[in-house]
C-alpha cells in the first residue's frame, strides 16, 4: 500500500554539526558555513555585514 502523503517518502537530512559560535551575536556557526576569523574572534556573516559602512563625504 502506498502512503497518503509524499512526505512519507523523504529521507532525513543529517544533523548539522556546530563548529563554533559567533562572538558578537552568540548564534551557532555550523560546519561548512563561512565566517570571519579576526584575531581571536569568530564572526558570522550577518554580524560582519552589520559593521559595514559606506564612506561618504561630509
Amino acid at each position: 500500500m502506498l502512503p497518503d502523503c509524499c512526505y512519507d517518502y523523504r529521507y532525513e537530512a543529517p544533523i548539522a554539526k556546530i563548529f563554533t559560535t559567533c562572538d558578537v551575536c552568540g548564534e551557532s556557526i555550523f560546519v561548512g558555513d563561512s565566517y570571519y576569523k579576526i584575531e581571536n574572534l569568530s564572526i558570522c556573516n550577518d554580524c560582519i555585514n552589520s559593521f559595514k559602512e559606506i564612506a561618504e563625504e561630509v
